[in-house]
């Protein structure tokens, strides 16, 4: 099976701008760990996408060089009928994520991720609140900038709708004028949400079609530095998974488009889980998948998407798994 795997940023994504260090960093992260874990698989050959700016990725048995002469488009459309399935790992930001899951679904390949339209809904904070409303998901309050006076607490945070991790997060006394915090032109692209203290943490779910397995349970150190909060590296496998499990099943039942790998963050305050937001693709966690539980992960979401089920395993071995990621962002 011949398996391509397109991390946006590392991936030609970014031809034509900027290439950030740490946006280059998080990236090459998860791709390095999910290249190797494919790599592993019998009969499995690993090709990916790689920018003209980068060194080439060692996991990798091909790669397909992305430039301003040939964008990922194009490469991508040249190799689809050598291929046998796609990952893609992107942002769900500016409907980057959705878009190319939409133009990637139904073709002669397997696109290894979920579907466009969970895809799109999980990617807008605002509208995933009110979805999952409907079926009594524990939640953190989100409201629409113009309600940011119904906030009943000391301090809110303010973040993008369709941000990314800690991406343009602030954390603010509710006695200061938010939108001094984003530009006037931008706030109807904003939500915010009263601050709540409790253990910030996250969920590395194996979906499909409205079910899970619940794989490992993670802590996330996140620090707030000035008005905003920065993700600093997560410790996988940490948390006892028992009591995630009918949280994690409630959820998933709620957004049956999910499929394969699924991150989701949360927060747990008083004892209570509170849901934060779904990453409809590879986190920063899966890179301590393997480690920390001696399972393939990689395996794992291809053998779901083969079968269209999820697939029988047991773990090897227990144990948790540190994931620095220093400076750089991470989601």
């Amino acid at each position: 099976m011949n398996i391509l795997i397109f991390e946006y940023i590392t991936g030609g994504g970014l031809v034509g701008e900027t290439l950030p260090a740490s946006l280059v960093g998080e990236g090459e992260l998860m791709l390095n760990a999910v290249s190797a874990d494919f790599a592993e698989l019998d009969d499995v050959k690993v090709s990916v996408m790689r920018d003209y700016r980068l060194q080439s990725n060692k996991h990798a048995e091909n790669e397909y060089i992305v430039d301003a002469e040939n964008g990922f488009a194009n490469v991508i459309e040249s190799v689809a009928m050598t291929i046998d399935a796609l990952l893609i790992i992107a942002p769900e930001s500016e409907d980057i994520l959705s878009t190319l899951c939409g133009e990637y679904s139904n073709r002669d390949f397997t696109l290894l991720n979920s579907a466009a339209n969970c895809v799109a809904l999980v990617s807008d904070k605002l509208k995933t609140y009110k979805h999952l409303q409907s079926f009594a998901i524990p939640q953190i309050p989100t409201y629409e900038m113009c309600d940011v006076k119904s906030i009943n607490s000391d301090k809110i945070i303010v973040k993008p709708k369709d941000g990314v991790g800690c991406e343009r997060i602030h954390l603010l006394d509710i006695s200061k004028n938010s939108s001094e915090v984003v530009n006037q032109s931008e706030t109807h692209n904003y939500i915010a949400q009263p601050y709540i203290q409790g253990q910030s943490a996250s969920l590395s779910l194996l979906c499909w079609d409205g079910e899970c397995k619940l794989l490992s349970a993670n802590i996330q150190n996140i620090e707030e530095i000035e008005d905003s909060l920065e993700l600093r590296g997560c410790v996988v496998n940490l948390l006892g998974r028992d009591r995630f499990v009918e949280f994690s099943n409630s959820l998933i039942k709620a957004l049956p488009g999910l499929r394969g790998y699924v991150g989701v963050d949360i927060l747990i305050s008083k004892d209570e889980v509170l849901l934060v937001e779904v990453n409809p693709r590879l986190t920063t966690s899966y890179a301590g998948l393997r480690l920390a539980l001696g399972v393939n992960p990689a395996g794992l979401v291809l053998q779901t998407f083969v079968a269209q089920k999820l697939p029988e395993f047991s773990v090897s071995q227990e144990t948790s798994i540190t994931v620095d990621i220093g400076t750089e962002r991470a989601a």
